[in-house]
């Protein structure tokens, strides 16, 4: 990790290495998109999990056989495009077993990530509220033992944060605490990215980009910036050692 001063002489904690779990692709963009350039900016490794591939990501009936390839041409543009890293798991569902935990909890072991970005355990959709539920689970038993072959393999994340989706509007989550990252200098480029890649999705996420706006201009607004994206920690079991800003 590193530490630097920005304008407003606010010490910066900044992570080695940074994994979003997204439900979909596009989810990291919409939610994340101005936090992962950012950090990138700052020289942070950014991994990015794509739990399922989309396949539901079609509004026309016509679409749906060709909706495979679309989706990973389009994983395939974003990752080049952020120079980042995708892991695909390639679930067709998200029902939680054994399996998918076992998986996740030895991801974040392998990988080692400083901080862990999710879904709200709440979200209303079903992929992304049992995503979170997965994490949740897998991080847990990173940071309190060593079940799924764990021995001489712990690792804790310093910062683990929930973000807030279209699913999710954090306006009615009960959370005494919110982070705001400022991206006033990131979201035209958030904005311009999502449209060249996700082309397929702006009829089916029909006014996805008018929310992500609005409500960047809400957290914006609540530190005095044009834009931010909003999270909540979540501390069970693993206490807030790096804050995002």
């Amino acid at each position: 990790m590193n530490t630097i001063m920005c304008e407003e002489e606010i010490p910066i904690v900044i992570p080695k290495k940074m994994m979003i779990f997204a439900g979909h692709p596009d989810d990291e963009l919409i939610s994340c998109g101005g936090t992962i350039l950012k950090y990138q900016a700052l020289g942070t490794e950014v991994i990015i999990v794509i739990a399922t591939p989309g396949l539901g990501g079609y509004a026309k009936s016509n679409q749906q056989k060709s909706i495979i390839e679309t989706r990973e041409s389009e994983l395939k543009l974003v990752s080049d495009i952020l120079n980042t890293e995708i892991v695909e798991l390639g679930y067709s569902d998200l029902l939680i077993n054994r399996n998918k935990i076992d998986r996740i909890t030895n991801l974040i072991r392998e990988r080692k990530p400083q901080v862990v970005l999710i879904p709200h355990f709440t979200d209303f959709h079903r992929v992304h509220r049992n995503l979170s539920l997965i994490v949740r689970e897998s991080i847990y038993h990173c940071s309190t033992g060593k079940a799924y072959g764990g021995h001489g393999r712990s690792w804790k994340p310093f910062g683990v944060y929930y973000y807030e989706s279209p699913s999710c509007k954090f306006q009615y989550i009960e959370s005494s605490v919110f982070i705001i990252v400022d991206i006033e200098q990131y979201w035209e480029r958030k904005k311009e990215i999502f449209n060249q890649v996700y082309v397929s999705q702006k009829e089916v996420l029909e006014r996805v980009l008018d929310w992500a706006e609005d409500t960047a201009i809400l957290r914006g607004n609540e530190i005095g910036k044009a834009y931010g994206e909003a999270y909540i920690p979540e501390t069970t079991y693993t206490p807030l050692k790096i804050l995002l800003i």
